[in-house]
């Protein structure tokens, strides 16, 4: 009888076990790995726990270690203040506020030669001086006087390029010597229109051969050539003067200081306008503006408000009469030739041109004539 061999063979491990064991391996070494790698970061967490005592588990552990990495960049935040320090400079307004040079506008008024647009009339009664009223004729009927007014403008000699307007209205230093000392050698009075409009209004005659010289405009030779011609003589004049010329210190016009010696001495000066303008055709405040302003400036300098008016190259209108009346002035000259002199006429006594080329048999014939 044969016995069969029963042979155990040693069993073999399927691929089962195999897979496990490789499983079991394969965490093992992610274990290991995962455990180095948090060894690495433990002092960071360790910082971390170290804030927070509540006990943070593992999981918050890591989202922890991750949260404080944005806090390093929190420190350009004070770039974010810095520009909040910054402000004060954009808040600096003041600077943009500094209107006053702006708004500093009445010295940039240029300063301007026209006449203000407001009425003027309201300036005539000036309380610094105190006007004498206009003498009124006794009676209603005024006398009519002869009283010849000279006219003068220029007392030198003219430049060697003047025109025949400067020429003519020119007159010798010599010439001007000559005619005075006629005047006085012959006797004659020089008068004024004050003199005039009080004989004129009181019926009373003038002195015998009474004269009354006028020159125009104010020239510096007024002062160099005529005033000392005139107190050498025992003479007196009238000088009607552009006022704003003077002021201004205009060449070739007397300065205030010449004028107001001039005034000491006995010399009378009255307006001749501001500025010398044709005064036809123009509105009120243009023509109390000239007038007036002429009138109260030379007040200011010689002490007591002038009375009388020359129109300025003779030229004037209706209004200007009207204006010149309403001003308070006693009388005014005009370009135009004769001797008769009124009350009525007053506002237009007539003048008598004394020229260039006047000869002294002219001259004579000046004064004596219209009668």
């Amino acid at each position: 009888m044969t016995r069969t061999r029963s042979s155990r063979l040693p069993q073999q491990s399927s691929p089962d076990a195999i897979g496990c064991v490789g499983t079991i391996l394969l965490l093992g070494c992610v274990i290991i790995l995962l455990t180095a790698m948090f060894g690495k970061d433990k002092g960071h967490l360790v910082s971390v726990e170290a804030q927070d005592t509540s006990g943070p588990t593992t999981a918050s552990l890591a989202v922890v270690s991750d949260t404080p990495r944005p806090t390093r960049t929190l420190p350009p935040l004070p770039t974010a203040t810095s520009t909040g320090t910054a402000t004060p400079t954009a808040t600096w307004t003041p600077t943009a506020t500094w209107l006053p040079t702006n708004t500093w506008t009445p010295t940039a008024a240029p300063p301007t030669e026209e006449p203000p647009t407001v009425d003027l009339t309201a300036l005539l009664p000036t309380a610094t001086y105190t006007p004498r009223p206009l003498p009124t004729p006794v009676g209603t009927i005024s006398w009519t006087l002869r009283a010849p007014i000279l006219m003068y403008h220029y007392i030198s000699s003219p430049p060697e390029d003047a025109d025949e307007y400067r020429l003519d209205l020119s007159v010798e230093p010599e010439a001007f010597r000559a005619q005075m000392a006629y005047l006085a050698e012959n006797g004659y009075t020089t008068v004024d229109l004050y003199d005039l409009s009080l004989a004129i209004v009181d019926k009373k005659p003038l002195p015998e051969k009474a004269v009354i010289i006028t020159v125009d405009d104010g020239y510096v030779d007024i002062y160099e050539n005529a005033f000392p011609v005139l107190q050498a003589y025992g003479l007196k004049a009238t000088f009607f003067i552009i006022t704003d010329y003077v002021d201004r210190g205009a060449a070739p016009y007397a300065t205030w200081a010449m004028l107001e010696e001039m005034a000491n001495a006995g010399m009378r000066l009255e307006p001749h306008t501001k500025t010398h303008p044709d005064l036809r055709d123009r509105d009120q405040n243009f023509l109390v503006w000239e007038i007036l302003g002429s009138q109260e400036t030379l007040a200011a300098h010689i002490g007591y408000t002038p009375r009388y008016f020359a129109y300025p190259a003779g030229r004037y209108d209706d209004l200007v009469l009207q204006i010149v009346e309403q001003l308070d002035f006693w009388g005014a000259v005009t370009t135009a030739g004769g001797w008769w002199q009124g009350f009525d006429n007053r506002y237009e006594w007539k003048r008598l041109r004394v020229r260039h080329t006047t000869t002294m048999p002219e001259f004579i014939d000046l004064l004596e004539g219209g009668q």
